[in-house]
């Protein structure tokens, strides 16, 4: 038993329905952007007292600087796996 709405109508135009195509799509960035990041250095040890708002700024921007780090590593690894940390996959 079918429903009225759902049942096909004698005079109903049936279109032709175009099958979709897949395409591989390989863009790969500039090899400026694959370029793995450098580390830096620290601070020096040192006995130096810093004031409490700088201690704080200076610790945001470690930890920006990380994330952008790991996201530009995580970055190149889509596009070349494992070409910064040098460990064949």
């Amino acid at each position: 038993m079918t429903l009225a709405g759902c049942a096909r109508h004698a005079g109903e135009i049936r279109a032709e329905v175009p099958k979709p195509v897949a395409v591989v799509v390989k863009d790969t960035p500039p090899a400026e952007l694959l370029r793995c990041p450098e580390s830096t250095e620290g601070f020096p040890q040192a006995d130096a007292v810093m004031a409490r708002p700088t201690r704080a700024a200076i610790i945001r921007l470690a930890k920006a600087y990380a994330g952008l780090r790991s996201q530009l590593e995580r970055l190149i690894d889509w596009n070349a796996p494992k070409h910064c940390s040098g460990k064949p996959e």
